[in-house]
């Protein structure tokens, strides 16, 4: 995945600390709101020194192109035309890039003036396509549950029942519980870690679950295992519904793929 974008200015401390500003332009909002937009993130906080960011051949600081590839080292074009590989204490070129992105998706702009444009390929599909690896196993179990082939036993409730209950899932919600969800925060560090944990409830279940449940669980599981080794390196951001990073949006519809097949089967609602 492709990232180019202009900055005003780029800063850091030394110890792996960046701040940007970004220099935006948008002409597509008429006289009234057309315009260049600066944005930028909080400066150090007081007494840290902050570093400028500048070609190494006229030294300027300002007006810098950033571009690269997510994960790959970032590329650095100046005004005058030199491009380099910048090589900042504390930080390595692809964490650098890692960061910018970042810090340029997570300025605040000013009211309908979003910076999703600064991504180039917005259609590209998310690097672990898990909802797709656990596709098979969730079609099969909800053909079986309602053709009724499959009816869970007490014990296969109660593993459901298990799983559901880790995940934060319920099957009714009253309406002080919905208020209340409507409200949560969670960051992207949250979510990450909701995942490792559900994945490896599935694993552990999985493994000391007999019969169709067993085996469905175990399934699941082995196709989701990606997800288990998901860092937030790995969570790079883009145009999603949910505003999540992609990876993260997919890793989590895949997991409640496997919770609606579980909350069909311990409530009998399976016509669905």
């Amino acid at each position: 995945m492709t990232w180019n974008f202009a900055t005003s200015h780029i800063g850091h401390d030394g110890a792996g600390n960046l701040t940007l500003e970004v220099c935006h332009h948008r002409a597509d909002y008429g006289n009234r709101f057309g315009g260049v937009f600066w944005l930028g993130t909080p400066p150090p906080p007081d007494g840290t020194p902050e570093l400028d960011v500048c070609c190494p051949v006229c030294m300027a600081d300002r007006g810098l192109t950033v571009s690269g590839v997510w994960g790959g080292p970032a590329q650095l074009t100046c005004v005058c035309g030199h491009s380099w590989m910048p090589h900042l204490i504390g930080l390595t070129p692809e964490d650098l890039l890692r960061k910018l992105v970042r810090l340029a998706l997570s300025s605040t702009p000013g009211p309908g003036m979003p910076l999703w444009r600064m991504r180039a390929d917005h259609d590209a599909e998310p690097p672990t396509p898990l909802r797709q690896a656990v596709h098979p196993y969730v079609v099969e179990a909800s053909r079986a549950l309602n053709r009724r082939e499959w009816q869970f036993t007490d014990y296969e409730n109660y593993v459901a029942s298990g799983l559901l209950t880790k995940a934060g899932c319920r099957v009714y919600w009253d309406a002080a519980s919905l208020a209340a969800l409507a409200t949560e925060k969670q960051t992207d560090e949250d979510r990450l870690t909701w995942i490792h944990v559900n994945v490896h409830a599935l694993e552990e279940y999985g493994r000391m679950t007999n019969g169709r449940l067993g085996q469905f669980l175990a399934g699941c599981a082995v196709a989701l295992r990606p997800a288990a080794a998901l860092t937030m390196d790995d969570l790079e951001p883009g145009k999603t519904w949910s505003g999540m990073p992609p990876v993260l949006e997919d890793a989590r519809e895949a997991l409640g793929n496997v919770h609606v097949v579980l909350t069909a089967g311990a409530t009998g609602e399976v016509d669905y």
